[in-house]
Formats: structure tokens, sequence, C-alpha cells
């Protein structure tokens, strides 16, 4: 048995329009040449796809379980002709995204929707990093994009370019447990507190020396999640991202500490970085045009 990508066309065109000439003029093509096409692949088929009323043609059993078939077949050729076309482009097959995990990943979500309507023959692989290694991942290029947090500092470690995303607020939490009964606490007071904290980050960051603050006694982690589950549990007060932890703030779970002078000085960003010679893919590009507008957005609100 032998049917062409034409014959199916013909059978999807036939069914979709209901009769051999509303086939006919969607195809530009004669009647008589769709029904002598139809005949053919029904031969090759052995059995008939459509029973005759007059004008109208009806889909048999056999037909409408074919039709199902044939389908996919031709919606398969339609994605395979997209592939190879985005192929010829020079289209990358893979863009490589890190992502630091104190980071919201939905700000991705949007751009990666595109990237699936856009550019099918491009395979997204997006890994989520924890203590900075996202940034690491760039400039070790390993990766050709990162969101990561982002501090005026880390401009001096490679040739960076980024674009701004978003604000990335720090909030001091504890549990309700571990509050002093009485007084306000302050910022000695804290310190006599337990602490749960990063470890040493990459790209040369100590958490201590950013905070410049002690605890009465240390937990370190390397992952954000693995502190706040850590600080709800009571093992210490803790610097999260205030996002992560709105939930458990608005509930009481968390008690948010407003310190005077604690975290003001802190300003930190979420930005998508690559390195200044890395040349982007049609995809890649797509991502970094998308968040070029908040970064613009961003600057026409500057004074």
């Amino acid at each position: 048995m032998f049917m062409t990508l034409w014959q199916l066309q013909v059978f999807q065109a036939i069914v979709d329009g209901g009769s051999l000439q509303a086939a006919a003029n969607k195809l530009h093509r004669t009647a008589p040449a769709l029904s002598m096409s139809l005949s053919k692949l029904e031969g090759e088929l052995g059995f008939t796809l459509f029973t005759r009323d007059g004008y109208r043609l009806e889909l048999t059993t056999q037909g409408r379980q074919f039709m199902r078939h044939s389908y996919e077949l031709l919606r398969q050729h339609a994605r395979l002709t997209s592939l190879t076309a985005q192929m010829r482009s020079n289209s990358e097959p893979q863009l490589d995204i890190a992502f630091d995990t104190t980071c919201n990943p939905d700000l991705l979500t949007p751009v990666l929707l595109d990237i699936q309507q856009q550019f099918a023959a491009t395979e997204c692989v997006v890994s989520g990093y924890s203590q900075l290694n996202a940034l690491k991942m760039v400039q070790d290029n390993q990766v050709a994009l990162a969101l990561t947090p982002w501090l005026a500092v880390f401009q001096q470690r490679a040739d960076f370019e980024s674009l701004f995303v978003a604000d990335f607020e720090l909030s001091v939490v504890i549990a309700k447990d571990l509050l002093p009964t009485h007084g306000e606490l302050t910022r000695e007071a804290l310190g006599d507190l337990p602490y749960v904290l990063p470890r040493q980050m990459d790209m040369g960051i100590d958490p201590e020396q950013i905070y410049r603050i002690g605890g009465a006694t240390r937990t370190r982690v390397n992952d954000v999640h693995t502190l706040i589950n850590f600080v709800r549990g009571g093992l210490g007060w803790g610097i999260v991202p205030r996002q992560l932890v709105a939930a458990d703030v608005r509930s009481g779970r968390l008690v948010e500490l407003n310190i005077a002078g604690f975290l003001d000085r802190i300003r930190a960003e979420v930005r998508l970085v690559k390195l200044a010679g890395t040349v982007l893919g049609p995809a890649g590009q797509c991502v970094w045009d998308y968040f070029r507008q908040f970064d613009d957005a961003r600057h026409r609100s500057l004074p």
C-alpha cells in the first residue's frame, strides 16, 4: 500500500468541507480531480472512506477511524516542516537558562510560552540553583542566561550584561515563639538569638559581611527553602526574600521584623544576566528582548 501526503490532504479537505466542491475550492483544484484522487486512495486502502449521498459525503465507520490517524500524521508533518524551517534559519537546538531559587520562576513562564510557539525546534533547559550558582554558571559560560539576584559588586567579577527584571526585597523573619516576651527587639538583641544563614556563596559573597551581625548560635544551609523551613521550625531568625515568606507572615506563622538601619542599606534586584560576548540564538534573543521591556520601563521611571 502506498499513499501520498497529497491524498491525505485531499481527504482532510473533504472531511472539513463536507463535499468535493468545498474541498476543490480550498485546494484550488477541480472537483473531478479530487474525486479521482479520493478513489485512488480508497482503492489502495481496500475500504471506502465515505458514503455517497448526492453531493454530501459522510464518513464511514472505517473512515472515521482512518481520519483520526491521518490527521495526526498531517499534524506531525506540519510540525516537521516548521522544525526544518527553524533549523534552516539556525535556531538553537537547546537554550540553557539558569535561575536562582530565591527568584520567582513564574517570571520566566510568559516568555517560555512564546518560545514554545515561535521556536518549536529549540528545547529549553531551565535549571534552578542556590548560593548564586546561577550567576556562576553564566560566568563559566555553562548557560546562556540566568535569572538571579544582582548586586553592583557582581559587575567586577566578569564582563556581564544585565537587564533589570524586578526589585529583590529581603525580609528579616522569625518564628513567633522565639520573640522575646518583653521589650522591643533591637539589632543588638537580635545578636543574642540563634541565626539561620546561607553558607559561603559563589561570587565571593559572605552573608556575614553583608549583614554584619552574628547570632548566639548559627545554622548554615545551602538552600533558601531549607533556610525558610528551619526558621519556621524555630531554629533561629533569618534573612530571606520577602515574596517567599509573604504567606507565612500573613498567617502569623512567621513574624517580619522591622529593625531600623538593619537592611536599609541593602539594595538588590532580580536581573537577567549574560556574558557580554555571548551571541544569543533566536530563542535566546527572544528571552532577552522580552525582559528588556522591564529594564526600559525602570529607566523611564527614574528621575
